[in-house]
């Protein structure tokens, strides 16, 4: 058996996207800051740090393991029996894209990224990547996957193997165990104020539920009726435990988003999620389903939870936490990536 060389996000290094990067490939500048410590000294360590640390433990477990960050520059030498598996970066340069476009056989060429396409130009640079691939191992909710058919990934479709995001329940205490009185609910978002992330049907969402609580944890422009809590900070419990005093229920409206860990987080500490299936989750009989388009629907069933007996909220909260302790865990996550590659070891 040869080696595996392993390229993503290595905690430690500075995340710095080339300049002219496509603004969604800089997400991991802050990646590391994002809400908790860098490297998980001050909580439980954040995606992409996460996927990196998990999949290399469970690599190294089982043969001859090289880690790569994704923005290191030149070509990885390879032999005829080792695999590459990387994600890959917008700066032509990097490792996945100077190894892939100079041809070099090996056992197997696989990449792993965040996969979703409903704004195109933001992975328009992988294409070429994705042809040279063997394997695409897409980090995605079903939706995008479900849709890879009617996207510009369609011509190579066979080569995804669809990947759902993980959490370490364990990291993620349930802390959300009872519910404000009707009427006195309060609706949460975590997470950055980029253009996929839908702030629009956010603020004109939630300007509607203005006699509501309303809050949101994290960094980019300010979002129109959605008071900030927080910019960057720690998610340990005491700050979570103070937050489901106050809100119930966890608000995504992502209009291309590939599989957000914000909403496993949320699910794991408890409170009920409504999101967008362009979150990358739909479907899903305990998530209630928003619209990127309908902000009148949207509303409409914001106030049906709001009214929601709490009994009910209370099951839906232990079937999400269920659903991260048994389906989005590290074991699934890392077996489904070693089905693929054990064939070529």
């Amino acid at each position: 058996m040869g080696t595996i060389h392993f390229v993503y996000v290595k905690p430690g290094a500075e995340a710095q996207a080339g300049a002219g990067a496509p603004a969604w490939w800089r997400w991991a500048r802050s990646a590391g800051e994002k809400l908790r410590g860098a490297t998980g000294e001050n909580g439980p360590m954040p995606a992409p740090y996460s996927i990196t640390v998990n999949l290399e433990r469970f690599l190294r477990a089982r043969g001859r393991v090289r880690v790569y960050d994704w923005r290191e520059t030149g070509a990885i030498e390879l032999g005829e029996d080792d695999i590459l598996i990387g994600h890959p970066h917008a700066d032509p340069d990097t490792l996945v894209q100077q190894t892939l476009r100079r041809g070099v056989r090996c056992r197997l060429r696989a990449l792993m990224f965040p996969i979703h396409h409903g704004m195109p130009e933001i992975s328009a640079f992988t294409l070429p990547l994705v042809e040279q691939a063997d394997v695409v191992f897409g980090i995605t909710g079903p939706y995008w996957h479900d849709t890879l058919g009617q996207s510009h990934f369609a011509p190579w479709k066979k080569k995804f193997v669809r990947l759902d995001l993980a959490v370490d329940a364990e990291e993620y205490p349930l802390v959300k165990r009872r519910f404000n009185p009707a009427g006195q609910r309060g609706y949460l978002y975590i997470g950055n104020n980029r253009p996929e992330k839908g702030s629009e049907v956010l603020s004109a969402t939630l300007g509607r539920l203005k006699e509501f609580p309303r809050g949101w944890v994290g960094g980019g422009p300010e979002i129109a009726e959605v008071p900030r809590i927080a910019t960057y900070r720690r998610l340990d419990r005491e700050f979570i435990s103070a937050l489901a005093e106050k809100f119930d229920i966890f608000v995504n409206t992502s209009v291309s988003d590939a599989n957000p860990a914000t909403i496993l987080e949320a699910m794991a500490w408890g409170f009920p999620v409504a999101c967008t299936p362009q979150s990358g989750y739909y479907k899903m009989p305990t998530i209630v389903e928003l619209s990127t388009t309908d902000v009148d629907a949207n509303e409409r069933k914001l106030r049906e939870m709001q009214e929601a007996p709490e009994e009910q909220l209370v099951a839906v909260s232990r079937k999400n936490r269920e659903l991260v302790e048994t389906q989005y865990t590290w074991e699934r996550f890392c077996g489904t990536v070693w089905k693929q590659l054990r064939p070529y070891t």
